[in-house]
């Protein structure tokens, strides 16, 4: 085999950047926010490293990486005209341009499900957009089942090429600092990972994405390994699944109980399994040795009925007892879609394979959003259970449920964990107001809270999401909890200060006097060398100080801030003066490594006429390798401001 030249790379790449020139634009994007997140520093303060754009962007960037490939693939096999793929083109950057707009800086639980069922619709949209006119016609054509081959082993190549290289490239590095002694940045190795994960491996996929879609209905063979794979080991996996959950079956109809939630995962586990293994195995199904396929297709389809009537009983169950969530929607709404493609491959005898990923893109596009959306339903359900929940047991008074708990101290097990549950679920998608009915008191957090930066509001909007709890007196009560575990359990409650890497535990002692409780430097951590900041003091002015290290910690200096990316420094101390000056008193490699000194000896004081900075050291270390010398070292602070 003849190896390509430098020439034919170079042509395949402007080949591949002329075709698809948004979607590696989208690699790029992704790849230089890597590499930014990589490179920021992140001691700089809340204030400097509030990244607003940084879910928007990488996942606007995310979703057009599969929405800008599926609108280039359907421009070629349509033949759309220059204008009109132009104006596609555009608007696909208008909706993701959209999407960056009202993405938050910080998703919680809904904004997560939504971008994943999107990417799903969009990645369907690649494996089906240029075959959609397939949905009419009356048998298959060989060029969808081969054009999405093609795409699935392009995939795994890409992925297999990308990590080949990054386990090399990263040896290599590896190999450089530890044999010629060249101490290289640790973050090099992120910027390999990000680079070849996200630009390298787009690019080397789409080089592989077919180009002439006649040639795909040409007659080609069918990959053998593929057959060997499918019927050795995925349908056999199917077999196994269907033998455990016909057991399964037989024993809930002999004791007459109610399924498991769990089962629901099997089921659908088994169908996506079987459905796989057909469509890998789909081009060769009427060939005469092959008849057998034919046959356990029929079967495949028709046993799914009865398993999927266990998966209704369960979820149903679920759903009657706690209401829709959006994983039981998701639930429900790919059990429908199985019947229905069950039904549809009988009545079809296995022709229309498109209608797979087709319908399945359609259906995640209509759950992302809408009043028939997952979220939507969801909402409205767990709404309408609390409000079930509330007449059932009479917590409502004059319409609210405000100190409920004095009014039914003893409502029953099942019933405060069903709230809890309710509360639980707003909590987490940042929904409490959608109670705001129901509850004379506010939820919705001050203007002064939610206005912090968001490192700042973590801890007060924790106590927040406690609300519901704290307006009806009732306790909060895990979903995993039975009756016996609240009658034997232990309540415990710690207190305590909020912990932060940014704000190094300062403690605000009033009349503008500020006790800085914890700052390291080490070289390991590489303040040290780099002179990054090691500690951020926020005032109640709502301006800011910063401590920062300069010089291998010979060292130290506080700046205040003057603006965005703007410091002006203000004072200093030098511990590294201070462990010099001691090693000429007691050597610079005593016997005794520890020399203990008093508090007095390890104080350092700087002061002007409207600050002072007082430094005790708990530690101070001075270690010299030839011509360099470095300080460690371990201290609390005072910082006055007058």
């Amino acid at each position: 085999m003849q190896l390509p030249s430098l020439q034919h790379l170079a042509a395949e790449t402007a080949r591949v950047a002329r075709r698809f020139p948004l979607t590696l634009l989208c690699a790029f994007v992704l790849c230089g926010a890597g590499f930014y997140l990589i490179q920021r520093d992140t001691s700089a303060g809340p204030q400097e490293n509030e990244l607003s754009w940084l879910f928007p962007l990488l996942s606007a960037a995310g979703l057009g990486l599969p929405l800008t490939l599926a609108l280039a693939l359907m421009a070629e096999r349509y033949g759309w005209r220059p204008g009109t793929h132009a104006v596609v083109q555009l608007g696909g950057l208008g909706l993701l341009g959209v999407w960056y707009a009202l993405a938050p800086a910080e998703p919680n639980l809904i904004w997560v499900l939504r971008l994943v069922l999107l990417l799903l619709a969009a990645h369907l949209a690649v494996a089906a957009g240029p075959y959609l006119a397939e949905l009419r016609g009356a048998a298959d054509t060989p060029g969808f089942w081969r054009y999405n081959e093609t795409l699935f082993l392009r995939i795994l190549t890409a992925g297999l090429y990308s990590g080949v290289l990054f386990g090399g490239c990263a040896l290599a590095l590896l190999a450089i600092d530890n044999l010629f002694g060249v101490k290289l940045d640790g973050r090099w190795y992120g910027y390999l990972f990000v680079g070849l994960a996200t630009v390298f491996n787009t690019w080397f996929f789409l080089a592989g994405v077919p180009a002439s879609f006649a040639a795909l209905e040409q007659p080609a063979p069918y990959p053998k390994g593929l057959k060997v794979f499918t019927q050795f080991v995925l349908l056999p996996l199917v077999v196994l699944y269907f033998a455990i959950l016909y057991a399964y079956l037989g024993r809930i109809l002999l004791t007459w109980t109610l399924p498991q939630g769990w089962v629901s995962v099997l089921v659908l586990a088994l169908a996506v399994a079987g459905i796989f293994a057909l469509l890998l195995i789909h081009p060769i199904r009427q060939a005469a040795e092959n008849a057998w396929i034919s046959t356990f297709a029929r079967w495949f389809y028709r046993a799914l009925f009865p398993l999927l009537g266990l998966l209704a009983v369960a979820i149903g169950t679920r759903i009657s007892e706690y209401g829709i969530t959006e994983e039981r929607y998701f639930v429900l709404l790919l059990a429908g879609w199985l019947l229905g493609m069950a039904a549809y491959f009988l009545w079809r005898r296995g022709q229309g394979i498109i209608w797979i990923p087709a319908s399945l893109g359609l259906l995640a596009l209509l759950a992302a959003g809408g009043p028939w959306g997952a979220f939507a339903v969801a909402e409205r359900s767990q709404l309408g259970q609390l409000r079930d929940l509330s007449q059932q047991f009479n917590l409502l008074q004059n319409g609210h449920l405000d100190g409920a708990a004095q009014r039914q101290p003893n409502l029953p097990f099942k019933a405060r964990q069903r709230l809890s549950s309710v509360f639980e679920f707003f909590a987490n998608r940042d929904a409490l107001p959608r109670l705001q009915p129901l509850f004379a008191a506010s939820l919705t957090p001050p203007d002064s809270m939610r206005n912090l930066p968001r490192q700042q509001q973590r801890l007060p909007r924790t106590d927040w999401k406690e609300r519901p709890f704290t307006l009806t007196g009732y306790d909060r009560i895990s979903r995993y909890a039975t009756e016996k575990d609240s009658r034997e359990s232990v309540q415990r409650v710690n207190f305590g200060t909020e912990r932060s890497g940014d704000t190094n535990e300062v403690y605000d002692l009033g009349n503008g006097r500020y006790w800085i409780n914890d700052i390291n430097v080490y070289e390991y951590n590489g303040f040290a060398a780099a002179g990054k900041p090691v500690v951020w003091i926020p005032l109640a002015d709502n301006s800011s100080f910063r401590l920062r290290v300069l010089r291998f910690g010979q060292q130290l200096v506080l700046e205040q801030r003057q603006g965005p990316g703007q410091w002006q420094q203000r004072l200093a101390v030098s511990p590294g003066a201070l462990a010099d000056s001691l090693a000429t008193v007691h050597g610079r490699n005593p016997a005794d490594y520890r020399v203990n000194l008093t508090t007095k000896n390890l104080t350092l004081r700087a002061t002007s006429p409207t600050l002072t900075l007082q430094l005790y050291l708990n530690d101070l270390t001075r270690e010299q390798r030839g011509d360099t010398v470095r300080y460690n070292y371990s201290a609390r602070a005072l910082l006055e401001v007058r």
